[in-house]
């Protein structure tokens, strides 16, 4: 998909009122969006998913998990008395 404008009209759905989106548009959005008002208009744009939690297994493995410099001093700093 190409990032080019996409002309369309408000129309009535139902109750409600909606747009028409092309295919393409949305299937590059994948099946779930989050909509956002700007103050240029309306973002629509994927939702994050989170990984099934069966996944989380795998997602763990790979993480890097060596202490950032920031951190290292953390159990000296909880001594400290300060709460």
């Amino acid at each position: 998909m190409s990032n080019t404008s996409y002309h369309t009209n408000i129309v009535k759905v139902g109750n409600s009122k909606g747009i028409r989106i092309p295919k393409d548009y949305l299937e590059s959005l994948g099946k779930e969006v989050v909509l956002e008002k700007t103050k240029e208009g309306l973002l629509i744009r994927p939702a994050h998913q989170v990984a099934p939690l069966k996944e989380w297994d795998k997602l763990f493995a790979v993480a890097n998990t060596t202490l950032e410099e920031d951190f290292k001093d953390w159990d000296i700093t909880l001594e400290d008395g300060i709460d």
